[in-house]
């Protein structure tokens, strides 16, 4: 290479050039390579805010390689490479002082805006993270009102270190998945699994589920019996499935075994669908699928705990999201009717969701399917008989009690999906009433199932923080919109406002703790949290191996038998065992 060298002149403190080698020991770069070399590359602090916050919402370094080329004008006028870019996020990671001390930074700036905010973690061996748990206001909101059932299962490569992902979750009015807290643990034993509850326990204020849904983990099971001792375990639906397809590899048997398990049929049915199936398989003896699918599109297994807790709680905010709109779409509008119960339909409308609405109409269009062949109503309660039309040995009994005007039906679908069934809808047809029972519906369906922690909310004016900062953030966004006009029309107040905007920003988010100062990463460094260590682990099975592994199986030779090494690597060399070779007759001839 070329060779300069300044000197600065004493006294008189001029610099002057002291050494100067015209020529140079390699080749020259092409025109079109001189971009590539260091010298020329460079990332402006700009681009490094747009790539990181574009890479806060999941976007890839070659989606946003492409972004940046695409506002450029071509790819030839991007002055770095998606390895600058790569070096600029290790570079970032290393400021932050650890994955686990700016994730707890980062839950704290949550606990700042959300005064519910919860959030625990253990520590393991060496300091490093062992367990991790947190729920912020929303979900335990949601757990007090949809908490009754609650579904958890672990998840695995979601993130760097392969700690499996325990998630808390439930299903709300809308028959849709809403999240409760989340948690990452190092293995999946008795004793994490009974930390976690115990978080989640302290989290909800006591409050224990009636059912718990998982996949049927022993360590689970076990964890659940210690600290929800009156909860019924029950087995996920999709798990069973899954179960079954896995063991059985038959298309035709998963088909009619998610029949029979999902399908709302009579047992006389269930019996002949069941029977049927066995038969035919010669065989004698859905919400986990739904919330992996959309976690998927959210969180990578190359994400640290840092980034995987931003972009879980995107995907909570998603999943929020989409229950808003349907709040929406439950509240205003109005259906068109499809039954000859006009009264009951409309009823049925403004008091289920828009979802359980759809299912409560399908039920009221069957009630033509069955009449009643039989009241009694001289006892309380009044009971009566209906037949399916062209089945009279299909039959059901529906009591009802004129005081309290509650039904109970023989069928129990009341009981097991809290809507009112094809027997009590035309018992309701029968007595001419114009609306549905408030005994018939489940406040889980209701529409006004959330009006109360709404009223809450407005009344307290301070107890929804979020809903303060959405308002703010939506009138500055149109502010900083109106500015973006005007100051990209030059390229010079491009760059000068640019450059305060982002000044501001730094200052601002290092004032409120979403970004580390140098005091920050000093007592970051003296706490003593150490990331996680990562969990060795061989395909998808249960990740026990940093509780304590299993002992390593020896190989066996296949030689002598002995342990401990190979048939290629045997100490007896070319020493075969006594076998059936032996025992062919001496001087016999190798076949050609």
């Amino acid at each position: 290479m070329a060779e300069m060298r300044i000197k600065r002149k004493d006294g008189s403190g001029r610099w002057y050039v002291s050494r100067f080698v015209e020529e140079h020991n390699h080749e020259l770069a092409y025109g079109k390579l001189v971009d590539y070399l260091r010298s020329h590359r460079k990332i402006s602090e700009v681009e490094v805010a747009q790539l990181t916050s574009m890479r806060e919402i999941g976007i890839s370094i070659p989606k946003i390689y492409e972004s940046f080329a695409a506002q450029l004008g071509g790819f030839n006028l991007v002055t770095f490479t998606k390895q600058d870019m790569y070096n600029e996020i290790r570079k970032q990671r290393g400021l932050q002082g650890g994955d686990i001390s700016a994730t707890i930074r980062y839950l704290e700036g949550l606990a700042g805006m959300d005064g519910k905010m919860f959030w625990r973690y253990k520590l393991g061996a060496g300091q490093h993270l062992c367990n991790l748990f947190w729920s912020d206001g929303r979900c335990q909101e949601d757990y007090g009102i949809f908490g009754d059932v609650l579904a958890f299962d672990a998840t695995y490569g979601r993130n760097k270190y392969n700690l499996p992902v325990v998630v808390f979750f439930g299903v709300n009015h809308h028959n849709q998945t809403c999240v409760f807290g989340t948690a990452m643990v190092s293995c999946e034993s008795q004793e994490s699994y009974i930390w976690v509850l115990r978080q989640f326990m302290e989290c909800m204020q006591g409050k224990a589920p009636q059912s718990v849904i998982t996949d049927g983990d022993p360590a689970m099971r076990i964890a659940i019996q210690s600290v929800f001792p009156n909860a019924h375990h029950r087995l996920c639906a999709w798990h069973l499935l899954r179960n079954a397809t896995a063991n059985i590899s038959d298309p035709r048997f998963t088909q009619m075994f998610r029949h029979c398990m999902l399908a709302d049929m009579e047992i006389d049915e269930f019996e002949a669908h069941w029977e049927a199936m066995v038969n035919e398989c010669g065989i004698r003896e859905v919400e986990c699928e739904s919330l992996h699918a959309k976690l998927g599109r959210f969180v990578e297994s190359r994400y640290g705990v840092l980034e995987f807790v931003r972009n879980f709680q995107r995907c909570v905010d998603f999943l929020r999201d989409t229950e808003d709109e349907l709040e929406f779409r439950s509240w205003y509008g109005t259906p068109v009717l499809q039954t000859e119960f006009v009264e009951l339909e409309k009823s049925g409308w403004t008091m289920f969701t828009w979802e359980m609405f759809l299912r409560f109409r399908d039920s009221l269009k069957r009630c033509v399917r069955v009449r009643i062949c039989e009241i009694n109503d001289t006892e309380n309660p009044h009971a009566y008989t209906l037949q399916k039309y062209r089945s009279p040995e299909m039959n059901w009994k529906v009591y009802r009690d004129p005081i309290a005007n509650r039904f109970t039906c023989t069928c129990m679908r009341m009981e097991s999906f809290g809507l009112p069934c094809v027997h009590i809808l035309s018992v309701c047809v029968r007595l001419d009433l114009v609306e549905i029972p408030e005994s018939l519906v489940l406040r889980r369906w209701s529409k006004a199932t959330k009006m109360e922690v709404h009223n809450q909310c407005v009344e307290q004016h301070t107890a929804d923080r979020s809903v303060t900062y959405r308002t703010r953030l939506g009138a500055f966004s149109q502010l900083c919109k109106r500015l973006g006009r005007v100051a990209c029309m030059s390229d010079e107040d491009f760059k000068l406002y640019s450059n305060k905007l982002l000044s501001d920003a730094l200052f601002l988010e290092i004032k409120n703790g979403l970004r580390p100062s140098t005091d920050d990463i000093t007592a970051a460094q003296d706490c003593r949290v150490k990331d996680p260590i990562r969990v060795r682990t061989k395909g998808t099975g249960r990740m026990s191996q940093a509780c304590g592994s299993a002992p390593k199986t020896k190989r066996k030779c296949s030689t002598c038998g002995k342990l401990g090494h190979r048939r290629t690597r045997c100490p007896n060399g070319g020493a075969q065992p006594s076998s059936r070779n032996d025992k062919s007759p001496a001087g016999a001839k190798k076949r050609k």
